[in-house]
């Protein structure tokens, strides 16, 4: 039984992890502020932007599984310490990419094809750590408290959102670009050592795993099929959101790039308090179903995408993300606690990795369906096709299982 390997004290293992997601966090928001203006400082359209998370994204959702399912046979720890290893080399080679644009040492074709190579690094090996934490947790949590623990988690994610586009923006402003990303370089080597000296391995690696085939065979399982196509969907409108603020403040408000930095920043914070509010407060106070979360979660981000496609204030637009940040709150620790309670034990990594490539899937369709709609119909279409899409998210949240029905199948 799970219970039998719950640990008395827990606290120190989930302050490390809780951190590691803080920094994946800010390593993550502060490129939806830093690419836009490095694109546009190359002469790039909008959708490059995209492009370049895009190829990351393609090798998140290779990735993820693989590693959530590895981490099954070896142990939680090791993967943990891959992904925070790698988020910092993507870190490290983004500022050197960064300091030769900032430089004009490097032709605009050949700095994105090198922003792309340096992002993928995220993709292929960043990924590890969302699988492996969140098994990590879902291997010393009781049932009863596992979505609150997944939300504390994820809150961390959020944290760390909140924290990344300021602190790119004020380091940016005072010391360089390159040197925003060269800062979190040194945090990664920091969290990397103290994983490794201070988080405890003391679950034997399962010697009852997921085959090759049968992790394939997850993916169309009734148990996370619709939470799949909900994660995917999603997380692709979370991919919009960001990818699409810079460029709404800027041509919306008449704002150059550089003036409206600061003001993405401040309204990425802003919808990151909204995902603290319903991670950190709402969900441990109420303790909501993953059902309930999924439904509430959905129709928070419709409304924020009617807003958004309509705003035409810098209130608005903080309001618009503000809402729909908080929907996408409720809708990560809604799938993956009603994920980790459908699978069983051995399970729990591979369908952790499953649901974590949702992000790279949505991340990969953003530039595809948001991003181009943007450059080729305006700024207010993409949140209208936004509302379509989210809507389904919310019929199939809808329909989902009760707590109940979900810890009978597994």
């Amino acid at each position: 039984m799970k219970e039998n390997i719950i640990q008395t004290n827990r606290h120190i293992p989930f302050a490390l992890l809780f951190t590691v997601m803080v920094l994946i966090g800010m390593s993550n928001s502060m490129m939806f502020v830093i690419l836009p203006a490095l694109t546009r400082e190359l002469g790039a359209g909008e959708m490059y932007v995209g492009l370049i998370f895009a190829g990351s994204s393609i090798l998140y959702i290779f990735f993820s599984p693989f590693w959530g399912w590895w981490s099954d046979i070896i142990g939680r720890r090791p993967i943990v310490l891959i992904g925070v290893l790698g988020n910092g080399f993507f870190l490290l080679a983004m500022g050197l990419v960064a300091a030769w644009i900032v430089k004009d040492s490097v032709g605009a074709s050949a700095a994105l094809v090198l922003l792309a190579l340096s992002r993928a690094i995220y993709g292929a090996f960043g990924s590890a750590v969302q699988p492996a934490s969140q098994s990590y947790i879902a291997d010393r949590t009781s049932r009863s408290e596992l979505t609150v623990s997944l939300s504390l988690l994820a809150a961390g994610a959020g944290v760390g959102t909140a924290i990344g586009p300021p602190l790119a923006a004020w380091i940016s402003h005072s010391f360089g670009v390159p040197n925003s990303m060269y800062f979190l370089v040194v945090v990664s080597l920091v969290l990397f050592a103290l994983v490794a000296i201070g988080m405890p391995e003391r679950k034997n690696p399962s010697q009852q795993t997921v085959s090759g085939s049968s992790l394939v065979s997850l993916i169309f399982d009734i148990r996370l099929r619709s939470l799949l196509i909900i994660g995917a969907i999603g997380w692709m409108g979370y991919g919009v959101f960001l990818q699409t603020l810079l460029f709404v403040l800027s041509d919306r408000l008449g704002l150059l790039v550089i003036h409206a930095i600061p003001l993405a920043g401040v309204i990425m914070a802003i919808g990151a308090l909204g995902v603290l509010i319903v991670q950190f407060i709402i969900i441990p106070v109420l303790s909501p179903s993953p059902r309930a979360l999924m439904i509430t979660g959905s129709l928070s981000t419709i409304f924020g995408a009617a807003i958004m496609a309509f705003a035409d204030s810098q209130w608005l637009i903080g309001l618009a993300f503000l809402l729909a940040s908080a929907g996408f709150g409720a809708i990560r620790p809604g799938m993956s606690g009603a994920a980790s309670l459908r699978v069983s034990e051995h399970e729990q990594g591979a369908a952790a990795g499953l649901l974590g490539s949702t992000a790279g899937a949505g991340f990969l369709l953003a530039p595809f369906t948001g991003l181009a709609i943007y450059q080729f119909f305006g700024s207010s279409a993409p949140y209208l096709f936004l509302c379509g899409s989210l809507a389904i998210v919310f019929f199939m949240a809808f329909f989902q299982p009760t707590d109940n029905e979900g810890e009978a199948s597994t």
